[in-house]
């Protein structure tokens, strides 16, 4: 789903620069035991917020830990757009992420490629349990 699509900002800031959309959203799939994967695209750059990563985090914890819970496992995989020379630092948001236990892949691209096979694999499994 994409959260910065008119639908979900009008009269709201894009996520790029109040990410505070986006965490809520990570917690309420992250609580659905539906949900085997959630899939980010983080955007660097001038205009972007000053720690889109930062801002996820803790999301991203309190979502792994209530798949947890339930005896579950929610993968997170992000792509990060941007370079060395922006602001927010490269390294730096992809570091947070993978801390956070986040897959990050070098593009959008193969970050839907692995979002989709994880996503096989977790239908796989659900139909050889029934």
């Amino acid at each position: 789903m994409d959260l910065g699509d008119d639908f979900f900002t009008v009269g709201k800031p894009h996520p790029m620069i109040d990410p505070s959309a986006r965490a809520e959203r990570i917690l309420k799939e992250g609580s659905d035991e539906r949900t085997a994967v959630v899939l980010l695209d983080i955007v660097l750059g001038y205009g972007s917020n000053p720690d889109p990563a930062g801002a996820c985090v803790g999301a991203i914890a309190k979502a792994k830990a209530a798949a947890a819970e339930r005896g579950g496992y929610l993968s997170v995989v992000a792509a990060v757009t941007g370079t060395a020379a922006d602001p927010q630092g490269f390294a730096s948001q992809v570091s947070k992420l993978e801390g956070s236990g986040v897959v990050v892949m070098e593009s959008n691209h193969r970050a839907a490629l692995l979002a989709l096979e994880i996503l096989r694999a977790a239908r796989g499994k659900i139909g050889a349990e029934k």
